[in-house]
């Protein structure tokens, strides 16, 4: 089975190519360039290279967050608009899930960290045991403030690795208060790659057999939908008065 991948969670966009969970090829690009003046690009591409053509796919596969709040939606929306066009069953992946998998056979603990703003991240934790081909989640995905999360996870006395797009600026505070438990990958490895969202979505067909209906993962509101609340709540308390 023949599928194309799309990921565009982060600043990063990463496509890629994959036939029955093996990676094909692969594209990232983590530029100034919006993820909508990049994927489609890089899409032709990867076809190119790869001597495949839209018509060769059996499946599109998406993450679809938590992450940025208009890459989920551009992401989503090119996935659904290729499945729909190309009569494609289309499957959806969470992006901390995916991440999980830049710590295949790792002993440590694997927490993805994602820049969530308002100095909180996005996370979870896994753990692979020896002889399981998925990552166990041991912490379920949230929103969470910086300085509490590590302060959590200090207190497991367990070793961390850590992965994702916010380790490299948060590396000093991450050692700083974890010291020799934390592990931190280099950035190719961390960062949201296509070959993660490959393994994620064959396994998520595995599981499935079927395509989805696929609905972003926010986690939590954007501020203009907080805003929004904020407004309409005023709104009818001025109604009441």
């Amino acid at each position: 089975m023949k599928y194309l991948t799309i990921d565009t969670t982060t600043k990063v966009t990463a496509v890629a190519l994959a036939e029955d969970g093996r990676l094909i090829g692969e594209g990232f690009l983590h530029t100034t360039k919006t993820h909508s003046e990049r994927i489609i690009p890089m899409l032709d591409q990867l076809l190119t290279a790869a001597d495949w053509s839209l018509g060769d796919l059996d499946m599109v596969g998406v993450v679809r967050g938590p992450g940025s709040f208009t890459g989920i939606r551009i992401g989503i929306a090119t996935a659904q608009g290729l499945a729909q066009v190309l009569k494609l069953p289309l499957v959806a992946v969470v992006s901390l899930d995916t991440l999980a998998w830049a710590g295949l056979g790792r002993t440590e603990d694997i927490v993805p960290i994602l820049d969530a703003r308002k100095n909180e991240w996005y996370t979870a934790r896994y753990r692979w045991t020896r002889g399981n081909e998925k990552a166990e989640c041991i912490t379920p995905p949230q929103a969470l403030p910086k300085d509490q999360w590590l302060e959590q996870l200090r207190e497991l006395e367990r070793p961390i690795c850590f992965v994702g797009d916010a380790v490299v600026k948060a590396k000093d505070q991450i050692e700083a208060v974890m010291g020799e438990q934390a592990l931190i990958l280099p950035e190719y490895i961390n960062l949201p790659r296509g070959a993660y969202a490959v393994q994620a979505v064959w396994q998520r067909w595995q599981e499935t057999g079927r395509g989805e209906r696929v609905e972003p993962y926010y986690i939590r509101f954007s501020e203009a939908e907080v805003n929004w609340a904020k407004k309409e709540e005023a709104r009818r308390r001025e109604g009441h008065e």
